[in-house]
């Protein structure tokens, strides 16, 4: 078995904490199994709250991991424990993984009429099968660039079966608790929908058309039928109305044919109106009708004009336009036209982006100093710069937006470009470089992962750089692993007072608390039993039954410390009176009567 090719790190980076700690548990407590590989995929299932096992499919790739997926309906942000329950076992016994063969090496030594009796015989099991196969067969013939050289227009009523397939959920399900129910294949309708890029690309705006106008009848018509409890699916349509333009633009249309599309899309946009979706496909639309005549466009393309749009100030819709309209120029290898409009619309990231595939480095630097307001637009700079070779220029240009957005609500944008920096330095042996990256990474996360590698990065310098990351910490307004660094470097009584602001609330997982309430045990009595009573009572008197556990848990650490305090006879006659009030909570009242008797013992390193 190959050992993953990534860390228990980048898997923290995939989930919040909390998903995190729950998938280590699951992970501990046996709840993965028929973990497989075949190529790139993994599968696995992960027993949870639901009477089957959740499924659990990830995508991996040389240098880490690609896309996760599970059947659990978790949609907090981040991965779910699931996912990383499985990632983690992954990493921690991948000799326990069956490997199994990739599709392409099963079917590699069948001859045309194997390969054909095979896939006849899994249609006759699986009618969404065939419908597949006719879209696939209708966009581009397999093995070759679609969209290249193609001579044939693209059959729409494939297209539209499939469509229809997919969005019904006629040939998918999804389980439940107690049913099976149809569910739209949402990631299956965005990949039909994706047939029609290569011949955008190409500038095969019609058969982009033949693709996208089947596609949208049938997502405007599953949409109004599914809109009252619609949860995901119309985000597919910011995308289709995108295309939509794209391929209008770059379309010779007849007028009649133009003017037909254009009633057609004004129809489905009045129905997603309804429904609060406006403007969705308002772009496609505006580009049928305006194409490349709008007043002051040919003198802006030109370079005879300074502004776009005209009037200096353009609405979501125009920008959208703005944005399909340099894609189609690129396409055609319009370069002057798009560095124009690129400009005076303000799209300075555009605009650099193409001066650098011209090899305009220095012009490009130059401009980005001059127009770049934020992190993010520095980070996708630095990131051409460096896939083009021009490793030094990207070094510099990342070290200089690095001052760019300290705003708190873009400090993202510095995190991501200043991980970048202090991992693309350090690989070159630029170790002031990387250090300074480390630091601004830290200064704007405030995160352990950053704390940690500035660490790693500092050596012997690390004893004057962590007194100022602490400085910085400590003086914070939020920091989501404030506690739990402290905690690490023994900073006890500065932890215990973070503990007294509403961020442990926000911040402080039940873990890192029960962690700090063993750590500050010899020195806050007081204080751990104060909050091991508290963190206790919350759930208790709640009724948060999966947590009654953790609840015993936390009333464990206050037996400590009333006993360490001298009262453990006022602990017995709180816990008695516990049981006596929770008695007929049946799942609780065990756990409370195994507190009674003899404080329990506190061994090194019990959290």
């Amino acid at each position: 078995m190959v050992a993953p090719a990534f860390t228990e790190d980048v898997v923290r980076a995939l989930a919040s904490a909390e998903s995190f700690a729950r998938g280590r548990h699951c992970l501990r407590i046996g709840a993965v199994s028929k973990l497989t590989r075949r190529g790139d995929f993994m599968a696995a299932q992960v027993e949870g709250s639901s009477f089957v096992p959740y499924e659990v499919t990830i995508e991996l790739h040389h240098k880490g991991v690609t896309a996760t997926r599970c059947s659990c309906p978790y949609e907090w942000g981040g991965t779910c424990k699931h996912v990383v329950a499985v990632l983690l076992k992954y990493i921690e016994a991948p000799g326990e993984i069956v490997v199994r063969p990739a599709p392409e090496e099963i079917i590699r030594g069948l001859d045309r009429e194997a390969l054909a009796d095979l896939l006849i015989r899994r249609a006759a099991q699986d009618p969404g099968l065939v419908t597949w196969l006719e879209a696939e067969l209708a966009t581009g013939a397999p093995g070759t660039a679609e969209g290249s050289a193609r001579r044939t227009a693209v059959e729409r009523e494939p297209i539209r079966r499939q469509a229809e397939a997919l969005l019904s959920g006629r040939h998918s399900t999804r389980k439940a608790w107690d049913y099976v129910d149809p569910v739209a294949d949402e990631n299956g309708f965005a990949a039909l929908l994706e047939k029609a890029r290569p011949f955008l690309e190409v500038g095969d705006g019609r058969n982009a058309l033949n693709i996208l106008e089947p596609a949208g009848e049938a997502l405007v018509a599953a949409w109004s039928e599914q809109a009252d409890w619609d949860e995901t699916l119309h985000e597919l349509f910011p995308a289709l109305g995108q295309m939509f333009a794209e391929a209008a633009l770059m379309a010779d249309l007849s007028p009649e044919e133009r003017d037909d599309l254009m009633v057609r899309l004004d129809v489905w946009q009045g129905m997603l109106d309804e429904y609060g979706l406006d403007g969705h496909l308002q772009v496609g639309i505006d580009a049928l009708e305006q194409g490349w005549d709008e007043i002051g466009l040919k003198e802006v393309l030109a370079g005879e004009g300074s502004t776009w749009p005209i009037l200096g100030k353009s609405d979501w819709t125009g920008e959208r336009l703005t944005e399909a309209r340099l894609r189609v120029l690129d396409t055609g290898g319009q370069v002057e036209a798009f560095l124009n409009l690129a400009r005076a619309a303000g799209l300075h990231g555009d605009f650099t982006a193409m001066q650098i595939r011209q090899g305009r480095i220095a012009d490009a630097i130059a401009h980005a100093q001059a127009r770049f307001r934020s992190s993010g637009e520095a980070f996708n700079l630095c990131r051409l710069l460096k896939e083009r070779g021009h490793i030094e220029a990207a070094l510099e240009l990342a070290h200089w937006g690095l001052t760019l957005n300290q705003d708190h609500d873009r400090s993202y944008e510095t995190i991501i470009l200043a991980r970048w920096l202090r991992e693309t330095a350090g690989l070159l042996g630029a170790r002031d470089l990387a250090l300074a990256a480390a630091r601004a990474a830290f200064e704007a996360s405030l995160s352990l992962e950053d704390f940690r590698k500035a660490e790693t990065l500092a050596g012997p310098d690390w004893r004057d750089l962590r007194a100022r990351l602490l400085q910085g910490l400590m003086t914070a307004d939020h920091s989501h692993d404030r506690i739990e660094i402290l905690l690490e470097e023994g900073m006890i009584d500065e932890a215990v007072r973070a503990t007294e602001t509403r961020e442990m609330h926000l911040y402080g997982s039940s873990e890192i608390l029960l962690r700090l309430a063993g750590a500050a045990h010899a020195s806050h009595l007081e204080w751990v039993i104060e909050i091991t009573e508290r963190m206790a009572t919350d759930i208790v008197e709640a009724g948060r039954s999966g947590q009654y556990e953790l609840a015993a848990r936390w009333l464990e650490k206050a037996a400590l410390a009333y006993d360490a305090a001298g009262r453990f006879e006022e602990w017995t006659e709180k816990l008695d009176a516990l049981i006596q009030r929770h008695r007929r909570k049946h799942k609780l009242r065990p756990l409370l009567k195994a507190l009674r008797g003899a404080p329990p013992v506190i061994l090194i390193g019990d959290p």
